[in-house]
């Protein structure tokens, strides 16, 4: 079974594959967007909104240009998306 980070993990993958037109199965789990695949501001801002929207993070685009990694961005929509389950609690 697919643990959620593996699920996040991949989605993200396949949406650095879509705007830098690699291949989703040649990137590394610890990828560095600049180094590694040699990723642009441009696409780095595309890929940013593409997560953003894929996972309805909500987040600001500011918050994308800090990221430098693949496992920063999987840590980055993990703990956004804990932050958008917790105030779903109901008080009863």
């Amino acid at each position: 079974m697919m643990s959620d980070t593996e699920g996040i993990r991949t989605k993200i993958k396949q949406i650095i594959a879509n705007v830098a037109g690699l291949d989703a199965g040649k990137i590394a789990d610890a990828s560095s967007f600049r180094d590694d695949l040699k990723l642009d501001s441009l696409s780095l801002l595309e890929i940013g909104v593409d997560v953003d929207m894929a996972f309805q993070l909500q987040l600001p685009d500011e918050t994308y240009k800090e990221i430098a990694t693949l496992p920063d961005m999987v840590q980055l929509v993990e703990r956004r998306l804990s932050e958008v389950r917790q105030p779903q609690a109901v008080a009863g």
